[in-house]
């Protein structure tokens, strides 16, 4: 129960609440009634994996006086992914800024965009469409978790590497920054000062990503503590009040023990790889796509290369949303298409799937979908410059 216990307390601090989930698990088995978990409707996360297969748990955390308030932009995206055949696991930060495209949008977004224009279901659906990796569950935290949270422990002690000063009356709540540089005790409202600036960094998102790292370490060792014990209750009504999770009880506990065997100090935290750039004037966040893919490699599928093919999917059949509906199937099986888009027509009765000499890859798909009739077309992959098109009918 040790181990069970410092297991899920680490992700809790990674990503605020996590620990919240496990404290509610023990203590709803004495007390059931001490903790209600909402579970949230009509989210489009991926099939849940069997029992020692990977899991991802997309975690995102919202900067507002109202977390569930429509319009609102992810201030922190987060994947976690736990490996229990390996006993691994991993954490990839995603820059608020990059520059991805989000479905249902015209041209290029940020990604923290995503929220405000469908909520978590498209929050999902942009970060699979960007690292082309099943996501399996969500967590959501209202900052003002972390702000109660570090006072419920009495404060976390961090060094902080600069003056920090800055003010926004206008933004949702105010932001209002004034910390002194060198090291020392943050309180919930310090805390929220250092976690949000960024304007001082030279590479600021970046940068303050990196701060946040340095807070979550320093307050894991104060979640860790033997003190920590006394502030249980304080951490359920936290997670009652500032948490929103697809998660089932029986799922979190799921989380829990895949993840108990795993070492915690050799967790691997990366950002996803990129620069800040300005583009017709809008600051965003480049990712480098070919360091991305390695790294996507290196942490989901174990180092190994994922399928080299290239895949476009096409709508065919004029029903909106169907490619993206196939491309999400092929992604919740490791296959990322690199084209979604329209056909040149609408009128395709039956899913056709064109390939030369990637026969295998086109096989598996048709099993996938569960239907498309292979058929070799040189000229078809060449005009597309790909190895597989898949022309989705009105079967589908």
């Amino acid at each position: 129960m040790k181990h069970f216990f410092k297991v899920f307390i680490v992700f809790f601090v990674i990503f605020t609440m996590i620990f919240g989930t496990s404290l509610y698990l023990i203590i709803a088995k004495e007390d059931k009634k001490l903790a209600q978990v909402p579970f949230p409707k009509d989210i489009t996360t991926s099939p849940p994996p069997k029992s020692d297969e990977r899991v991802n748990v997309l975690l995102l955390g919202v900067d507002s006086l109202n977390g569930n308030r429509k319009g609102i932009r992810t201030d922190t995206i987060m994947v976690l992914s736990i490996d229990p055949q390996n006993n691994k696991a991993s954490i990839l930060s995603i820059p608020r800024d990059t520059r991805v495209k989000i479905r249902g949008r015209k041209g290029y977004d940020k990604i923290n965009a995503a929220h405000a224009y469908g909520g978590v279901d498209l929050s999902i659906k942009a970060v699979k469409d960007f690292l082309g990796i099943p996501i399996h569950h969500y967590i959501k935290v209202d900052y003002r978790a972390l702000y109660k949270t570090v006072d419920d422990v009495g404060g976390v002690e961090v060094y902080v590497p600069m003056n920090m000063k800055y003010d926004d009356p206008y933004a949702t709540p105010p932001l209002h920054i004034n910390l002194k540089k060198g090291r020392q005790v943050l309180n919930g409202e310090k805390a929220m000062q250092f976690l949000r600036f960024r304007k001082g960094y030279a590479n600021q998102d970046l940068g303050r990503i990196q701060a946040q790292q340095q807070f979550l370490d320093a307050l894991a060792k104060k979640v860790l503590s033997p003190s920590s014990i006394f502030n249980i209750k304080d951490y359920i009504d936290t997670f009652n009040m500032y948490v929103d999770t697809d998660m089932s009880t029986r799922e979190m506990a799921s989380l829990v023990f895949k993840a108990k065997n795993i070492d915690l100090d050799n967790l691997e935290k990366e950002t996803v790889p990129g620069v800040p750039m300005m583009i017709n004037g809008i600051a965003y966040y480049k990712a480098n796509t070919e360091k991305l893919n390695d790294l996507v490699q290196r942490f989901y599928y174990g180092g190994e290369k994922r399928n080299n093919v290239k895949i476009a999917v096409l709508n065919g059949s004029g029903k909106s949303g169907a490619a993206s509906s196939v491309s999400e199937k092929l992604i919740d099986r490791g296959l990322k298409p690199d084209v979604v888009g329209n056909a040149d027509d609408f009128n395709n009765p039956k899913t056709i799937i064109y390939y030369d000499e990637k026969k295998e890859e086109a096989e598996k798909i048709r099993r996938i979908l569960g239907k498309g009739k292979l058929v070799v077309n040189k000229q078809k992959l060449k005009e597309k410059n790909v190895d597989i098109i898949v022309l989705v009918g009105k079967d589908i």
